[in-house]
């Protein structure tokens, strides 16, 4: 993934990882990729194959615990044109970019 301001989103490397009975699964595996303005995506593989762990990982919403993101980087270009790190700015803000369910 590059970093210009074309992407309106750019996931780097982002590793999600599950506890169970003491030991780590490794469910999403640095997984990388952008998504330009404009563009629509999908993610497609076999069952189990970490579809639904990457789209809870890249909003935030995977249940802690057992699962918690490991590693990794989740970039959005922000309404002012601001590239933000998902995986690290506050609840309230993550609140605010979800909007209300």
């Amino acid at each position: 993934p590059n970093s210009n301001n074309n992407n309106v989103l750019s996931i780097k490397e982002l590793q999600t990882v599950f506890i169970n009975d003491g030991n780590e699964f490794e469910a999403v595996k640095k997984v990388s990729f952008d998504i330009p303005k404009g563009s629509t995506i999908g993610i497609v593989g076999e069952s189990g194959s970490g579809k639904s762990v990457t789209s809870l990982s890249i909003m935030r919403l995977i249940p802690s615990p057992p699962g918690f993101i490991k590693n990794g980087c989740v970039d959005y270009l922000n309404k002012i044109g601001e590239s933000r790190d998902i995986l690290s700015i506050s609840e309230s803000e993550m609140c605010n970019l979800r909007g209300n369910v």
